[in-house]
């Protein structure tokens, strides 16, 4: 039974400009042929399809559609709840949505409130330390800190503010990214101890049940040491790394790295997707490093590759995200409920449908 769809999502063109613009402003958010994509993915499964672009009057908006489920890959423009806004509107509406609730979306946007739950749930992950200016970083105990470190935005996803100075060895290194970032992102900035290992993510769809994808490994395009290694907005952008997928692990590794990236799935509750990024540290153990529980579905994101290394097409993966959230959800006896109350004349039904 085909459903009719809400499709929630930003556009990079529309992503606010402000004075302090850095040149990755845009990252997470979506280009119009991503959205389409989507779209025709979910007619392709028999939906209907209702565009919902993330754009002023978006409550109004979604009061006036009468939609079965909403397929969500929205943002959010600022803050570090920004990716829980559109969820938590649906949710005070009583419409149901795919992905994690706003609770978790906010969590996992936070790096040290998210390594903090994780932790606490005996997984291993670098040590950290969130720092909101140049004071707070003075008063941290610096002559104590072991180098290298890695320094990145406290809220941010898609690399945004990590770039190769990122790694950073001395106590002047520190200094200058910590102030660049405070003063560039506006936002804390999220001091961990660097892990010299190899780097990888897991794509995870599912709830009680589970599938994880074949777990990736991400890796310089250029032969170099892993400890060499940093996977940032300038290694993206230039197109310098190289996926391996399924990665080349022994079983043994393969576990290992699975049993991180299922318990951190379940330790932050997420549902539906999410993609978990894993990095070894110096003892070859793994850690976890960051989860993103909207991640990407554009035709170079990692998630979407991870699936097609399953088997699944593009499709396939849509159908299979709208399918796990519309169970959980209970979605088709909703709908069943919805149309005999309109047979009955107790409920009128109407979509404005925008191709």
């Amino acid at each position: 039974m085909g459903f009719i769809v809400g499709l929630a999502y930003n556009l990079k063109k529309d992503c606010p400009r402000s004075d302090t613009e850095v040149e990755d402003a845009d990252a997470e958010f979506e280009e119009q042929v991503t959205v389409d994509r989507i779209a025709k993915a979910l007619r392709a499964g028999g939906h209907r399809v209702v565009k919902i672009p993330y754009r002023p009057g978006l409550l109004s908006r979604l009061q006036r559609l009468n939609v079965d489920i909403v397929f969500n890959i929205a943002e959010g423009w600022e803050g570090r709840c920004r990716e829980a806004i559109v969820p938590a509107v649906l949710d005070s509406l009583g419409i149901p949505y795919t992905g994690s609730d706003p609770l978790t979306l906010a969590v996992c946007l936070d790096k040290a409130v998210t390594k903090a739950i994780v932790s606490a749930s005996g997984i291993p992950t670098p040590w950290c330390a969130k720092v909101n200016s140049m004071d707070e970083l003075e008063n941290l105990g610096t002559d104590s800190l072991t180098y290298p470190l890695f320094v990145k935005p406290a809220y941010e996803g898609s690399s945004k503010g990590v770039r190769g100075s990122s790694k950073v060895v001395d106590y002047q290194g520190l200094r200058d990214m910590v102030s660049w970032i405070t003063t560039a992102y506006m936002q804390p900035a999220l001091i961990e101890a660097f892990l010299p290992g190899r780097e990888f993510t897991v794509g995870i769809v599912g709830n009680r049940d589970i599938t994880v994808f074949p777990i990736m490994e991400v890796r310089p395009m250029v032969e170099t040491q892993p400890e060499s290694f940093v996977y940032c907005y300038d290694t993206k952008h230039n197109n310098m790394e190289e996926f391996l997928c399924p990665a080349p692990v022994t079983d043994e590794l393969a576990d290992a790295i699975l049993d991180v990236a299922v318990k951190s799935y379940r330790a932050l509750e997420c549902r539906d997707l999410a993609r978990v990024d894993v990095r070894l540290d110096g003892a070859g153990v793994p850690n976890f490093l960051e989860i993103n529980p909207l991640p990407g579905l554009s035709t170079v994101s990692l998630f979407p590759v991870t699936a097609m290394a399953s088997g699944l097409s593009f499709e396939d993966l849509i159908e299979k995200i709208l399918e796990v959230a519309a169970t959980r959800a209970n979605i088709a006896e909703r709908t069943a409920v919805q149309a005999q109350q309109v047979i009955a004349g107790q409920r009128h039904r109407t979509v404005s449908v925008r191709r």
